[in-house]
């Protein structure tokens, strides 16, 4: 008796976010990886040149905190994502 927009948008649609929401997770880590080369090869000033430039001039502490920062951002990225699944779907359990 639902029309079909009813139907997609409170059924099939919440089993369908998850999926959806790893890939866009698992993605920003991609483009944290990008932005070390897109800052270095367009001059942009940023973490991803100050690391090149630190690995370059051999500053290891730069590049460790560097490298640190970037996994912190990480893991805040995969924390919001498990958050995000359980306010998408409240049956996932941690």
């Amino acid at each position: 008796g639902m029309s079909e927009i009813v139907v997609v948008f409170r059924h099939a649609l919440k089993n369908a976010m998850l999926p959806i929401i790893t890939v866009v997770g698992l993605s920003f880590g991609n483009l944290l990886n990008g932005t070390v080369i897109v800052e270095f090869i367009f001059s942009i000033p940023g973490i991803g040149t100050l690391l090149v430039y630190g690995i370059n001039s051999r500053d290891y502490p730069l590049v460790q905190n560097v490298i640190l920062f970037y996994a912190f951002v990480f893991v805040a990225i995969n924390f919001i994502t498990d958050m995000v699944y359980k306010k998408v779907d409240p049956r996932v359990q941690f």
